[in-house]
């Protein structure tokens, strides 16, 4: 009997006791989306690789119509991953309406995720108009003309 006693007051000072939320105390720790700004809205920050691309900017297409004119010249472009080396992330290929190129990470120094395909990228590198090599033999299969090889890449 006694030992129930002592059961029925532990039962019942333990429920009585409240765990410690931190959000509550602090509102900086709290971990949901504002009410104002559902969480599917939130625009994820972009993912850095590399050096910063601070690079002057030139659509695709443009290196693209007259790339002998960008051959040499380290310049900023945009397009979405259409591909990317499913081995390291060493190599992507970007595109836009009109045009596509290969872009690998300069000297391995860094790889771009596996699953970036379907992304924006930003791409500060290189003009390189033929291949003087290839990262991977699934490379070539892309076909492009055009290649980057790339010092900074942000995707978003």
């Amino acid at each position: 009997m006694r030992f129930h006693s002592w059961l029925v007051i532990f039962l019942t000072l333990a429920a009585g006791c409240k765990m410690s939320d931190p959000a509550a105390e602090d509102p900086s720790k709290a971990t949901a989306a504002p009410a104002s700004q559902p969480a599917q809205q939130a625009k994820a920050d972009p993912i850095k690789l590399g050096e910063p691309v601070t690079a002057d900017r030139v659509a695709l297409a443009d290196v693209a119509k007259n790339p002998s004119a960008f051959k040499g010249k380290t310049i900023a472009t945009t397009g979405t991953v259409r591909a990317v080396c499913q081995e390291r992330g060493c190599w992507m290929e970007i595109v836009d309406t009109e045009s596509h190129a290969n872009v690998r990470m300069h000297g391995h120094a860094f790889f771009v995720p596996k699953s970036s395909s379907g992304k924006q990228a930003k791409v500060q590198g290189t003009v390189v108009l033929v291949k003087d090599g290839k990262e991977c033999d699934e490379m070539s299969a892309t076909g492009a003309q055009l290649e980057f090889d790339a010092t900074g890449v942000e995707l978003l």
